[in-house]
């Protein structure tokens, strides 16, 4: 063999060994400039997070300059993760050993949460000290936030541990161009209810024919379609969700409905289902045509360009629409029916209630952190109320922090407290079970939408398909269910060997797990099919819940 055939017979090896070797280098030299600081005697700390919305990376860095400027021995960095690779980003770094002392939680289950994140229990149960002199000087850090980190410790039940604190709350709303609404309809107002905004829709088909425009009611993509169809949907379905909870908590999880399909107590034909998908229908074709092919960027884009005279966004994207210098937007929150409604009033109760926001912004401090210290100083001096309100008055974001007022011009971005309850969507949710029966519903969706759009014939694919997908799910699920079962079998034992265990009064640990058993073994005992009742010659009883 000549030497050039050696060589390119060896060339791709030597490649290879080549980029090994420049990573395992750079591994390292990363591991020992984390373990020595920058190598000017200054302690390194980063924070990695997927929020990119307008201010929030300026705002990120300015705390992280004016924490250096107290403390000159620290460093901090930002590691800033576009959403689309955040999911696979997160989980690579805290597998592999190499993320940021301080990270964001979003995507991440309860699993990730406990194993790769330390407890906070005890660090939000005394008070902050970067919130001395102000108003929340001396209180308890938990109680610091508005809903008292609550919201943080469902992301744990198991454990009952507090492992992490946010930044801000969201909610979402429809946006609106003031100059083109009074355009398209003689006044700035907005569409008050779910009949105006139909009405809206007409109005814009005629002023395109008067001016020559191609003017879309309402910009979309496939995200935000999703959060108009969760605010809007649920509407058909509020009295229903009563009548078929199992336990009067008014609270119907994905399991219950995907049980009470199954059962024959539910199906597309009952006509709370029928009204919200022909609501789904209706909602599209406000929107442009492939909407859900398309992302944040382009719904923005259109509507700032003046193309569309709405957009259904988060309270995350307001920054934007404030600051852009075209035109003046409005706030309300998305028009739904009303009982009175002429054609979806008929099972609305009323306007539904949103909590009080959304968490965003929910950091966490990893276990491999060099500087766990540092890392708790620092996440801390982010959730103080001087920072908070530089984070606010800097993303027009609504505050988890108590005193923190809202965006200025923005008060329509507070949670609506004051309603309902809220309904449920016709589909299945894709968490749930496997994922099948919410992949048949997204399928099979181009059947309804668009002019051609036929709800008989969605429906009726539906019905054929739906069950099989449904009992998957179901079955995956109770196999989730009797596996968590069987983990808190092992926890409660474990407490029972502990010092007190026995006692009279049981210690809050043990309530909380065994509490939380009771709960999973609900679950588990009603994924199980049903024996066939007698009284219907073996079909299911639509009365039994």
């Amino acid at each position: 063999m000549t030497f050039m055939s050696r060589f390119r017979v060896l060339f791709p090896v030597l490649v290879l060994a080549a980029a090994v070797g420049a990573s395992f280098w750079h591994v390292l030299s990363r591991t020992r400039a984390l373990a020595s600081g920058t190598g000017s005697g200054r302690v390194t700390i980063r924070i990695g997070h997927w929020l990119l919305h307008e201010g929030m990376r300026e705002s990120f860095d300015e705390a992280a300059r004016a924490y250096e400027a107290l403390h000159p021995d620290v460093r901090v960095e930002q590691v800033a993760v576009p959403i689309r690779i955040w999911p696979a980003w997160v989980r690579t770094q805290l597998v592999g050993g190499t993320a940021p002392d301080i990270l964001g939680l979003n995507t991440l289950n309860e699993e990730f949460i406990n194993r790769y994140f330390l407890p906070l229990t005890d660090a939000v149960a005394e008070a902050n000290p970067w919130n001395a002199g102000t108003s929340l000087e001396g209180i308890p850090w938990r109680e610091t936030f508005a809903d008292g980190l609550d919201s943080m410790l469902a992301l744990v039940p198991t454990t009952g541990e507090v492992q992490s604190v946010m930044l801000q709350l969201t909610t979402t709303r429809l946006f609106y161009n003031k100059p083109l609404m009074r355009a398209v309809t003689g006044s700035d107002a907005p569409p008050a209810d779910y009949a105006a905004l139909r009405a809206l829709g007409r109005q814009v088909a005629d002023y395109n024919a008067r001016a020559g425009r191609r003017l879309v009611p309402v910009a979309a993509c496939g995200p935000y379609a999703e959060y108009l169809f969760g605010r809007l949907l649920p509407s058909q379905t509020q009295q229903l969700a009563i009548a078929l909870s199992p336990m009067q908590t008014l609270n119907l999880t994905a399991a219950d409905l995907a049980r009470a399909m199954l059962e024959g107590r539910l199906g597309y034909e009952t006509p709370e289902m029928r009204s919200s998908l022909a609501l789904l229908r209706d909602a599209s074709a406000l929107m442009q045509p492939g909407f859900y092919q398309l992302n944040r960027d382009d719904a923005l884009f259109a509507f700032l360009q003046g193309n569309a005279l709405m957009i259904f966004a988060g309270s995350w994207d307001y920054a934007v629409f404030a600051r852009n210098e075209r035109f003046e937007v409005g706030i309300c929150p998305m028009p739904v029916p009303t009982a009175d409604d002429p054609g979806y009033g008929r099972f609305v109760l009323g306007p539904q209630a949103e909590t009080g926001g959304t968490p965003e912004g929910t950091f966490g401090i990893v276990r491999n952190s060099p500087y766990p210290e540092i890392a708790l100083d620092f996440l801390r001096f982010l959730t103080s109320q001087h920072i908070a309100q530089m984070f606010a008055d800097n993303t027009y974001r609504t505050s988890a922090i108590l005193g923190v007022p809202p965006p200025e011009h923005a008060a329509g971005l507070a949670a609506i407290l004051e309603g309902e309850v809220a309904g449920f969507r016709p589909d299945i949710p894709p968490s749930f079970g496997g994922g099948r029966a919410s992949h048949v519903f997204r399928t099979h969706l181009h059947l309804l939408l668009g002019e051609r759009g036929d709800l008989d014939g969605f429906v009726r694919k539906l019905d054929r398909e739906m069950p099989a997908a449904l009992r998957s799910d179901m079955e995956r699920h109770a196999s989730r269910a009797r596996r968590s079962v069987s983990q808190l079998d092992a926890h409660l034992g474990l407490l029972f060997t502990q010092p007190g265990a026995g006692a009279a009064t049981p210690d809050a640990d043990w309530t909380r797990v065994s509490e939380l058993q009771h709960v999973r073994q609900v679950e588990y005992l009603l994924s199980q099919p049903r024996p066939a009742s007698r009284s219907s010659g073996g079909a299911p009883d639509a009365r039994s819940r």
